[in-house]
C-alpha cells in the first residue's frame, strides 16, 4: 500500500512525506536537545563550549540542519511553485534559494567544525 503511494502515479505523496519525515527529526533533535540541556545544565562559558564542542552535539546538530534545509526547500518550491506564475522568475528565485540554503549549510560546518 505504502509502496503505491510513493510512486509515480502519486508525486505529491513522496514530498508530503519528506516533509513529515524531517519535522519528526527536527522534532526528535529538539526534544533530546531539552533532555540534554536539562541534564548537563551549562552555566558558564566553559560548560557551554563543552557542551557545544561534543562530537554527538555536533553531528546531531548538522543533521538537524540538514533536515531543516530539505524541509525549508520544499516547502518554498512548493510555495514558488503555486504562487509565482512567471517560470523564468520562479527559477531564479529557486536558484537563490538553493544557493542560499547550500550556504548555511558549508556556514554551519565552518561554525561547527571549523574547516
Amino acid at each position: 500500500m505504502m509502496l503505491e503511494l510513493l510512486s509515480s502515479k502519486y508525486p505529491g505523496m513522496r514530498i508530503w512525506l519528506s516533509q513529515r519525515l524531517t519535522a519528526l527529526v527536527m522534532a526528535g533533535y529538539l526534544v533530546l536537545l531539552i533532555i540534554a540541556l536539562l541534564i548537563v545544565h551549562p552555566s558558564g562559558y566553559e560548560a557551554w563550549r563543552d557542551f557545544a564542542s561534543s562530537w554527538l552535539f555536533s553531528v546531531s546538530t548538522f543533521a538537524c540542519f540538514i533536515c531543516l534545509s530539505i524541509h525549508a526547500w520544499l516547502g518554498v518550491r512548493d510555495v514558488l511553485s503555486d504562487y509565482v506564475f512567471n517560470q523564468a522568475l520562479r527559477a531564479y528565485l529557486q536558484i537563490g534559494v538553493d544557493l542560499l540554503l547550500v550556504a548555511y549549510v558549508v556556514w554551519l560546518s565552518l561554525i561547527l567544525w571549523g574547516f
